[in-house]
This record gives structure tokens, sequence and C-alpha cells, in this order.
């Protein structure tokens, strides 16, 4: 999610940014949530060049939670993976043509940060590697960038520790997303804030191949920030699509806390849309596509009284709203209408995942971790999931 300084179609600013991102929060002024917005214009310039030969962002859609449209995409690929894999390209040719600036340690994990015994400043770290290797290296700075604890789920789990009610839910992050950085940071001092705040994503896809995996394949909200719409098992709307994905959690658990588990329906022209992510998911078979709505009608998600005709009249109410500019979720925004007449349906179940930390460490707006009393760990950073505070 980023402001493009050079395109002004969508009216995006760092202002509104700003605001949205405040407004997500609920928190009132944050010093950090200015660092973010002002910096996405340079990180998305900075990106642009960087990866300009691996990594083409050449569409933007609005997610939930945005007033504009600013989150930036591939045509040809999956954004997530995309990135990942331009980053990955290029840090290997860094790697090879860099005089030995940049080595990459492969299979390798870090256990522990290691200090000056006198100053308490970070100066490197231990590691082992599946190799029955371990070493140290000594550095001036230190940046810390292992992501979340969406999986952690082991004895010494911040998950079981601080959000025990979310044990339950299955996950879409991979299993070495478990904290390790946190853990590190914090047993040299580090403030751990905001760590019960963990967001529960709507939409991961239950697989009916492997209904009791605690992994589940995300749902990319791209999906419903082009058109993509939610109904339960009655075949009815509950909700604003294109709210947070808290608003959304909450519907579902109000819905049918029972079951938690949802139809995403998308449309022809939304199909066209995110044709990458349609095709992936399809290929999983975890969407499904229906030609008509006699046969969406006999899907085996449905429950009892769901029919062609229903479903055509949710798809009638839901058109209308369209055309009037609003329903009664308060819905404002319906991109890649209308439903009826849209085509073929690709359909697919969907719930709640756990998906983010927003939860981390404390830094501030130089991105310096913090003791509890606020002063700064010198040579230690963080960064991404890794930093608390944002929220």
């Amino acid at each position: 999610n980023a402001v493009d300084a050079n395109a002004t179609k969508s009216d995006d600013s760092v202002e509104l940014f700003t605001q949205d991102t405040l407004r997500s929060g609920g928190r009132g002024p944050n010093p950090l949530v200015s660092v973010l917005t002002q910096g996405s214009v340079d990180a998305l310039a900075w990106i642009r060049s960087r990866l300009s030969s691996h990594l083409l962002l050449d569409l933007v859609g609005q997610l939930g939670g945005h007033s504009r449209a600013r989150t930036h995409r591939p045509s040809k690929g999956l954004a997530g993976s995309s990135m990942i894999f331009a980053l990955q390209k290029q840090l290997e040719r860094y790697e090879r043509e860099g005089e030995k600036r940049l080595v990459i340690l492969k299979k390798t994990r870090a256990t522990s940060l290691l200090q000056d015994p006198s100053s308490g400043a970070v100066i490197g770290v231990e590691y082992e590697s599946n190799r029955d290797r371990a070493g140290r290296l000594y550095a001036s700075h230190v940046i810390v960038t292992t992501g979340g604890y969406a999986s952690d789920f082991a004895t010494d789990s911040l998950l079981l520790k601080y959000r025990p009610d979310l044990i339950k839910y299955p996950t879409t992050n991979n299993e070495g997303t478990t904290g390790d950085g946190h853990k590190m940071a914090m047993r040299v001092g580090a403030k751990g804030l905001d760590l019960e705040q963990v967001q529960v994503h709507p939409t991961g896809f239950f697989n009916p191949k492997d209904p009791d995996g605690k992994v589940w394949t995300l749902c990319a909200e791209i999906l419903r920030g082009e058109g993509g719409i939610l109904l339960s098992k009655g075949g009815k709307r509950f909700v604003n699509e294109l709210g947070t994905r808290d608003y959304v959690t909450g519907k579902m658990l109000e819905t049918d806390p029972k079951n938690l588990k949802f139809a995403i329906l998308i449309n022809a022209k939304t199909a066209e849309r995110t044709q990458k992510h349609i095709e992936m998911y399809t290929r999983k078979e975890l969407l499904k596509k229906f030609s008509s709505l006699e046969e969406l009608a006999s899907w085996s998600f449905w429950g009892d009284g769901v029919s062609p005709s229903s479903l055509r009249q949710t798809f009638r109410e839901y058109d209308l709203a369209a055309k009037q500019g609003k329903d009664a979720f308060g819905k404002v925004d319906f991109h890649n209408a209308p439903m009826e007449d849209g085509g073929a349906i690709y359909a697919g179940v969907v719930g709640p995942v756990i998906h983010y930390c927003m939860g981390g460490l404390a830094v501030d707006e130089h991105a310096r971790v913090l003791r509890e009393d606020g002063s700064v760990i010198q040579g230690l950073y963080a960064a991404g999931e890794e930093v608390g505070g944002l929220k």
C-alpha cells in the first residue's frame, strides 16, 4: 500500500492515507503513522527503481479500510510472491557482484543477540545451521525483520501467552513465523508493545480436502476489492465487503459463530481483473466455476432454502444498491457490478484466519528498538511485522 506521487487518477494523497490508517487503528494521533504513510511515496519509487528488471507494479486496487485505490500489484503474477521473488533475484545479484559485501546464509537460524558487556549495545548475532554448524556474526548494526508470530504454537508461544483465544483458528502464515526475532530482542531488554493485537483476516480458504488443516491459503483481499461479495450459508449478504478486516470478521462472528464458513462469489468482470489469483485458486480447487445460477444454487455449501430464485434476489438487491451508490451495510464502492447477468460465477468457502501481528517491538521514528524505559538499545533496529505501535 503506497501513495503514488506520479498518479492522480485516484485522487490519493499522503494526508488521506494517514487519515485512513488512523481511523482503522482507532487510537488517535501517532507519529509513526506519518513515517509509514509519507515514507510510502519513496518506498514505492524505490521498489520500482531497484526492481525494474524483475517487477512491474502496473495495477492498483482499493482494498478494505482504504478510501482510495493504493494497493499496487503486478498484472503478471501475484503481488506477494512476485515481490519476494524480485527481491530475491536482486539480492542474489548483489551477492554475485558485490565483492562479498553481501553474504546470504541459507538454512541458518539466528538464536540470540550479542551485546557489548559494558554498554549493552547489540553488536551481532549467534546462529546455528542445519549442517551442525554454529557461529557468531559481529556488526555495528543488527536489523531484525523476522516477521510476526501468527504460526507460533510452541510451548513458549507468544500467541498462547497474549491471545490464547486465537489458538483455535487456522493461520495463513508459514511454519517459520514464530516470533523468533521478538523473543531474541525482548531477552536483551526490548519492550514488547501491543502483543495482544493480532489480526484475524476474514477470508482464508477452507480446503475440503484437508478439513482439519491448521494452515489455510489466504483468499486475497483484492478479490473483494475488485467486487467479490460474501454470502452466508443462507445465501444472503451480511457485511460491507470493503470494511476493515476486524469489522468483516466481527460480522462473521455475529452471523454464523458456530460454523464460521461463508461463500465468496466472484463474477466474470472481477475474475478478469484478478486473473492470476483466479487461476491459482481454481488450480488448487479452492474456487469452483459455475456457469449459471442453477448450477450455483446446487453447490453443496449452501444450507436449506437456497435456490436459483433466492440467489437471484440477493444479486438484484446488490445491483440495485450499486446503482444507488450505497447499501444497508454502508458500502459505497461497487467495483465491477452487476452480479446478476454478470457471466460465470466463481465460488469458494472462506472463514477467519490468523494473519497478521500488529504488536511487536517498540521503536522510534528511526526504527531504533526501545527499552521499557523508552531508551534506545544501541545497534538494534526492527522493521516490518517485527514492529509494534502502528495500530
